[in-house]
């Protein structure tokens, strides 16, 4: 008695939709792959401009929080008033106090910092000393995509788009900073001023 001989192996039919179903699952993986990729990427870069504004406001606000109604004098010895704003390309710029001095350097504890608008980032820079020096390179501290803008609430009350002080060593009471932002409405920022002076 002769047996017959039992396929071993597989058919081309039977190789052909086992490499289909690999081929359709290679992609449904590789596509899920993609989006893990992308949706990785996009909350890196949501995480990152959240943590950029959160650095920036402390920064904007501590400073704000310490200004102190000292008028200035700059590199040529003109005096300038304690706060200014929207001068020689300057957004803001004013004396504050609380400048920690951990290294001992022969400075004071008041810092003149101003806040401008360069190459499409907000710029905080710092002088030295209050008088008689030019500001320093600085830093930038946000980055912009459309100028922001400022207003200023004076002690009668009112908010205002320019800042006109009748006396050199008064300060504004609030600043609005409106930071424009792609796709959502603008981030408005109020912060006291000179909290400890007023």
């Amino acid at each position: 008695m002769r047996q017959e001989p039992s396929p071993n192996g597989f058919t081309l039919v039977e190789m052909l939709v086992a490499l289909a179903l690999f081929a359709v699952i290679a992609v449904g993986a590789l596509g899920l792959l993609r989006f893990s990729v992308d949706a990785e990427l996009a909350s890196r870069d949501k995480t990152e401009s959240i943590a950029s504004q959160r650095r920036f406001l402390s920064v904007w606000t501590a400073d704000l929080a310490q200004a102190v109604p000292r008028p200035s004098r700059d590199a040529s010895g003109t005096s300038h008033p304690a706060f200014e704003a929207d001068t020689d390309g300057v957004m803001i710029r004013f004396t504050r106090s609380g400048w920690d001095n951990v290294d001992g350097a022969p400075r004071p504890s008041l810092q003149k910092v101003e806040y401008r608008i360069a190459a499409g980032a907000l710029v905080r820079a710092g002088y030295p000393f209050p008088d008689g020096s030019v500001a320093e390179a600085g830093a930038d501290v946000l980055s912009l995509s459309a100028p922001a803008t400022v207003r200023f609430r004076a002690k009668d009350g009112n908010w205002r788009d320019r800042w006109d002080p009748q006396l050199s060593t008064e300060l504004p009471v609030a600043i609005e900073l409106l930071i424009p932002q792609k796709g959502v409405p603008p981030l408005r920022v109020v912060s006291l001023v000179g909290v400890n002076y007023q």
